[in-house]
Formats: C-alpha cells, sequence, structure tokens
C-alpha cells in the first residue's frame, strides 16, 4: 500500500462519535484516521475493530496504545484481528505513554520505557510476522503463537532521539508529538536513520 501523507485524529466523547467521525472521514475522501488510548476515551484497538466492519478503504491506525497495562502478546492479538477485518487498512501504533498517567491509573512502574519498549516490539512483530514468540527478556517473557500471522506495520512513540533511534532499530515508523518541524528534521529523523543503519535496515 502506498504510504499515507495525510490523516486525522478521530475524538469523540464515546465511541459511537468515535465511529461515526470515522465514518464521515472515509465518506470526504480522507486517506486514513488515526485513534489515541488513554484517559477516559474509548479504547483506539475496539475501536478499530468497529470501525473496519463499517468501512472499506480507510487506513485505520492507533497513536498511540499504551504497552505497560498489555502484554505484547494480547495486543498483538488484537492487532491481528483487526488487521483481518481490515486486510492492508490497518497500522499499530505503540508507545510507554507518559510515566505520571501511567502509575497513576494503572499502578504500574513505568520503569526503564526505552528497554521496556525494545523487548515489546521484538516480541509483537516476531508474533505478528512470524506466527509465534519465544522470548525471555529483562522485562517480559512471551511464549506463543497465533493462527494466522498478518504484515502489518508496527510503530512506536518517539520524542527523545534515543527513541527515534530504537524505532530505526526495531520498528517500522516513528510517533511524535509537540515536536517542532525542526526538531524532527534534525534531530528525529537522523536518530531514526542511524537506528536503521545500525540495524541493517534500510
Amino acid at each position: 500500500m502506498a504510504q499515507q501523507r495525510i490523516g486525522v485524529q478521530v475524538t469523540g466523547p464515546d465511541s459511537a462519535a468515535v465511529l461515526n467521525g470515522i465514518v464521515r472521514a472515509e465518506a470526504m475522501g480522507i486517506p486514513a484516521a488515526w485513534l489515541t488510548t488513554g484517559g477516559a476515551g474509548p479504547d483506539g484497538l475496539t475501536v478499530c475493530a468497529a470501525a473496519a466492519a463499517l468501512t472499506e478503504r480507510i487506513m485505520l491506525g492507533t497513536s498511540i496504545v499504551p504497552t505497560f497495562p498489555r502484554h505484547p502478546v494480547v495486543m498483538a492479538q488484537q492487532a491481528q484481528v483487526i488487521a483481518s477485518l481490515a486486510p492492508g487498512r490497518f497500522r499499530l501504533g505503540v508507545g510507554p505513554s507518559g510515566k505520571a498517567g501511567t502509575e497513576a491509573m494503572f499502578g504500574v512502574n513505568h520503569r526503564a520505557p526505552l528497554g521496556h519498549l525494545g523487548e515489546y516490539l521484538r516480541i509483537a512483530r516476531a508474533l505478528l510476522q512470524e506466527g509465534s514468540v519465544d522470548f525471555d527478556g529483562r522485562y517480559y517473557q512471551a511464549h506463543g503463537s497465533i493462527a494466522a500471522p498478518v504484515d502489518i506495520p508496527v510503530m512506536a512513540s518517539a520524542l527523545g532521539a534515543k527513541a527515534f533511534e530504537l524505532c530505526g532499530a526495531l520498528a517500522d515508523g516513528a510517533i511524535s508529538w509537540v515536536c517542532p518541524r525542526i526538531y524532527l528534521r534534525d534531530v528525529g529523523l537522523p536518530a531514526l536513520r542511524q537506528g536503521a543503519s545500525g540495524a541493517g535496515r534500510d
């Protein structure tokens, strides 16, 4: 599928409003709709699954789903369902999210977010693309399989240079916010390319 350069962030007070926004975006010819999971809003992956059944063309993506409260095997299982309902139209974006909100809402220790994210990406991408995973790391253990692997892009959040570098090495792209274009040009993209080059990826 050709790279999409224009998309909208769809929000709403409830799931029905978000779904209606996605359907309207498709009717207007907008190529991509992105959903965020966090706070009191609806779960982005669940809404993407519902939207997949109500749309035909629009690309659906998450930007992002927080990783700390959701094991990567569970994340991959959910992503596989959406990808099967919307072939070629789903992009999974994940990330550790913010420390304060994560610890306050879920009571989990938001430690070593980059190390945690690196293991998360390895597990999720192996399971989605290869169909099985056997992984024993510092932060995660994962041993399982899914019946029908799918090769979908898995992206991760990035603000600092180290996070962009990790995305270049292990993800299919980086998702950022509150970053001036000059920062992305001078810091983010070079770090992304450095990570990809160091991992032998083009």
